[in-house]
C-alpha cells in the first residue's frame, strides 16, 4: 500500500498536466488497483485455493505462510504451484 500511495502522490504532483487530467488519471489508477489482490480480495470458500495460489504467485504470501492450514490445502497448493 505504501508503494501505491507514493505512486498516487507522484501522479498528483505532475505539474505539466492540468488538475482535471491528474484527477481522472488518479481515479483510473485507483479503479485498476482496487482489483489487485494486494489491495483487496473478495474471497469465496469455493475459490479459496485459487486465491491462495494467486497471493503466493504475486509474492503477497509464501508457501511457508500456509503452515496453519490443513494438509489437503498445502498439498493442493503445492500441486498447483508445481504446474
Amino acid at each position: 500500500m505504501s508503494r501505491l500511495i507514493k505512486e498516487y502522490i507522484t501522479l498528483l504532483t505532475i505539474e505539466d498536466k492540468r488538475a482535471s487530467e491528474r484527477f481522472w488519471e488518479l481515479e483510473r489508477k485507483i479503479k485498476i488497483d482496487r482489483c489487485n489482490p494486494r489491495v483487496i480480495l473478495n474471497m469465496r470458500k469455493s475459490e479459496a485455493i485459487y486465491d491462495i495460489i494467486s497471493l503466493i504467485r504475486l509474492g503477497v504470501i509464501t508457501y511457508d505462510d500456509l503452515a496453519d492450514f490443513s494438509e489437503d490445502v498445502k498439498k493442493a497448493a503445492k500441486l498447483i504451484l508445481s504446474r
